[in-house]
């Protein structure tokens, strides 16, 4: 109890401006220790059947991969609220703009998280 009530005070009060419109800022998932993060357009997720599931990425116009076990040991964080769940395998027209994050475990990176990001 204690512990949630000093939350409460830690946390920045929210500022209105006078004759601004409302402003929504997504929280994104903070980093934990290890872990690295990359903005990159999603573009497919490869679910071969007994092998780690591929998430196939465009980050800087260059094709990159990223393993994870299963598709439900990521966990996925929609910050665009045009997003429409639940992720599935399969290509990705258009590609969606995420934050992936990743982690080197037994020397292998795996993916932790996607944050599917709101639209620029």
């Amino acid at each position: 109890m204690l512990m949630s009530l000093a939350l409460i005070f830690l946390q920045q009060p929210a500022r209105v401006v006078t004759g601004r419109a409302p402003e929504t800022r997504p929280i994104y998932r903070e980093l934990k220790p290890g872990e690295q993060r990359i903005e990159a357009l999603l573009r497919r997720i490869d679910c071969p059947g007994g092998r780690p599931v591929t998430f196939n990425l465009q980050v800087n116009g260059k094709p990159v991969r990223y393993t994870a076990p299963t598709l439900t040991s990521v966990d996925y964080i929609a910050h665009n609220p045009n997003f429409r769940g639940p992720v599935s395998c399969g290509g990705k027209t258009p590609p969606d703009r995420v934050y992936l994050t990743w982690k080197n475990v037994g020397g292998v990176d795996r993916v932790i998280a996607i944050e599917f990001l709101p639209p620029k």
